[in-house]
């Protein structure tokens, strides 16, 4: 279902399918549809839903949690070489027709900060073992170990990882706990010479602070697959930053990904026929 089939909805309906990234429209559904008893929707994040009204209606809610993890890891591997390979550099020292030496950083020399440690923050992790990286440190509201990573911090303990680290990347989700988390304080700590990389969400960064910081650090660059707002205002002092790259919210975009989600639904879907548990659960109950 897409927005646009929202109104044909048949009065009947029980399970609805929701291809759309950010719908929000429960109440037109619940309508619709009073039914209506298990929404799939094709998100990880579900900050944008109102979870609480959809249970207290009786309605399971399930996301694609999962399906993404690896390509938006690739993804974040890459922006690390971009910065770490010199390749953001010789693409701009390309367009003035310069071609000035430089020494590319080994990943073996690299040590990492991630920031959330949920499914796609370890797969990050995973991702960057798997390419010889150094240390890999995870940063969680309770820290426990995780094979994923050499050592797991508190939120608490943030502010004095920064500083450790070649590499910081965010995984954070939107609640109110991270809203502004990685303010002017924080991002004060990144190394001269460092990557930063948001693939969580543009309202735990900000982007004031962040372009200020960036002017202050020829040697880092900075990532952004999400903003806030999104898109950024033309106006905005990162546009003007040539050591930061924003890209449109798809990090883990790939081709074939509407093949998976469809997978990840039927399998739910053959689960729900059956009155088996359901795959990635939302909620209280879940």
């Amino acid at each position: 279902m897409l927005p646009e089939d929202l109104r044909q909805v048949h009065p009947d309906t029980s399970v609805a399918f929701v291809r759309a990234g950010y719908w929000n429209d429960v109440e037109r559904l619940l309508e619709l549809a009073p039914a209506v008893s298990w929404v799939h929707v094709n998100m990880t994040g579900v900050d944008h839903l109102p979870v609480d009204r959809m249970e207290s209606a009786g309605v399971i809610l399930t996301t694609c949690r999962g399906v993404l993890d690896h390509s938006i890891a690739e993804f974040v591997l890459g922006s690390v070489l971009l910065w770490s390979k010199g390749l953001l550099r010789s693409a701009l020292d390309t367009r003035e027709r310069r071609t000035d030496y430089r020494e590319p950083k080994a990943n073996s020399e690299l040590n990492a900060l991630i920031i959330g440690t949920g499914n796609i923050g370890s797969e990050c992790a995973r991702v960057f073992r798997q390419a010889g990286f150094g240390r890999i440190v995870g940063i969680r509201r309770t820290p426990l170990p995780l094979p994923a990573f050499d050592e797991v911090a508190s939120v608490s303990e943030l502010q004095l990882h920064v500083g450790q680290h070649d590499v910081v990347v965010s995984c954070l989700p939107a609640t109110t706990a991270t809203d502004g988390l990685i303010g002017s304080a924080l991002l004060r700590q990144l190394r001269e010479e460092s990557v930063f990389i948001n693939i969580g969400r543009g309202s735990t960064v900000n982007h004031l602070a962040l372009a200020e910081e960036m002017n202050d650090r020829a040697g880092a660059v900075a990532v952004l697959d999400v903003t806030d707002p999104e898109p950024l205002p033309s106006d905005h002092p990162l546009w003007d930053c040539s050591n930061v790259v924003i890209s449109p919210h798809m990090s883990g975009d790939t081709v074939g990904r509407h093949d998976a989600f469809a997978a990840l639904f039927l399998e739910n879907l053959r689960r729900y026929c059956s009155g088996d548990d359901l795959l990635n659960r939302v909620g209280r109950s879940a």
